[in-house]
């Protein structure tokens, strides 16, 4: 499997420029000018303390801020690197102020390894929640520069477990250390006989907790509640749109108002969303007016979902359908009920809340029906916010731990 792995990365960095004209993905196209990039990288100047954050995406990367920014309150002399492997986090974060700077990861060949490795001279790398790259790694190990795995997640049915994997199994001894977000992890990574593990929690609460901490107030949004019940669809995909168009078809004039914040904001899909809901006059956030006729709004921009959160009521919170939900510890933070579709067994989040009994699985549009009512009768706002706090408090131990120089 190794063999195979180093020859399908070869395969895809050879055949990169090929998907980019034949599929014509502007994913894609980010993707390779960011690798083409990352090939020209300057270097470095020599500095005694630079620390590589490592995000595979956005979510990642909300993982690892609290860890960055904790680490640059207690040490400023510490200069931070971050880079990425998904478009969706580079292009929102490539100019992030605490950063020295930020790039793409380069696909995993022993080669790119050795370059980005001889380019950066890291101090200390610190991959989020499933990062394993074999070349990578590799590279870091024999440099002897002390790699840590932050916020890590794992299941028993993961690749890496089967037989198949071992391979990739085997490196996990080699981190310095891993921080878990939980029992069921500790004890499967335990009872594989590694020592290097102990339970740190998620960041992310941490991250959240100060997000709404300093949330600001949104004219708009405030205008448009008007002192009134809202249900927002959060990072919404099409599954969870078209659940609320049939809840509206059945109950065409809710006693609440809408937020639909999609997933994807691009012109296409805005403009589909206005044509699936146009029989309810739906406002587009950049272009709103205030009238008390109106009760859909869509928020077609970019940093203004923490805002909407604040001012809803219930949230239905989208990727439940395919298996990559979206942030439920947002809405949480604010003491919002959440509901998603019931595809999330990778996310121990979600657990965690529904045990707590503020997260609600929604599979159709009668349990759509039962959850509105259901979560606009029951006040579970105070429940919420214990829970975001109870479960706070990793950061600090992660950061206390890395910058020590050895772990006990």
């Amino acid at each position: 499997m190794r063999i195979l792995y180093f020859i399908t990365i070869k395969l895809v960095e050879w055949l990169l420029p090929a998907f980019v004209m034949i599929f014509k993905s502007q994913k894609l196209k980010l993707f390779l000018d960011g690798q083409k990039q990352t090939s020209k990288l300057a270097e470095f100047p020599m500095t005694p303390n630079r620390y590589w954050f490592h995000c595979a995406s956005l979510g990642e990367f909300e993982q690892a801020r609290p860890v960055i920014e904790n680490i640059k309150r207690i040490n400023s002399e510490i200069h931070i690197v971050i880079s990425f492997f998904s478009p969706s986090g580079y292009e929102l974060r490539k100019n992030y102020e605490l950063a020295e700077a930020v790039f793409y990861l380069p696909l995993d060949t022993p080669a790119n390894a050795k370059k980005i490795i001889e380019k950066i001279k890291p101090t200390k790398v610190i991959f989020i929640k499933y990062e394993i790259w074999p070349s990578l790694l590799k590279g870091l190990f024999l440099k002897n520069v002390p790699v840590y795995l932050i916020s890590a997640n794992f299941r028993q049915n993961q690749a890496i477990f089967g037989i198949f994997g071992q391979w990739l199994f085997k490196l996990l001894p080699q981190y310095k250390h891993i921080f878990l977000q939980n029992r069921d992890s500790y004890n499967l990574l335990k009872s594989k006989g590694l020592t290097n593990i102990s339970i740190s929690g998620d960041t992310r609460f941490d991250r959240v907790l100060e997000n709404a901490k300093q949330v600001k107030k949104n004219e708009v949004l405030e205008q448009f509640k008007d002192h009134q019940t809202i249900l927002i669809l959060g990072s919404s995909w099409p599954k969870e749109e078209e659940l609320l168009f049939q809840y509206l078809q059945s109950h065409p004039k809710p006693n609440f108002k809408i937020i639909i914040a999609p997933h994807d904001i691009s012109d296409k899909h805005i403009e589909a969303i206005q044509h699936k809901f146009k029989e309810y006059s739906p406002q587009l956030f950049t272009n709103y007016t205030n009238s008390q006729a109106q009760n859909i709004l869509i928020l077609n921009t970019i940093g203004h979902l923490a805002s909407a959160y604040y001012y809803a009521d219930m949230a239905f919170i989208g990727g439940g359908f395919t298996g990559q939900l979206h942030n439920i510890l947002e809405p949480l933070s604010f003491g919002v009920p959440v509901f998603a579709g019931p595809i999330h067994t990778k996310f121990p989040e979600a657990e965690m809340a529904k045990l707590a009994g503020i997260f609600f699985d929604v599979s159709d549009l009668t349990e759509l029906d039962n959850l509105i009512l259901k979560t606009k009768s029951n006040n579970l706002k105070k429940v919420a916010l214990a829970f975001i706090d109870s479960n706070s408090g990793a950061t600090l131990s992660v950061v206390n731990s890395i910058l020590q120089s050895d772990i006990t």
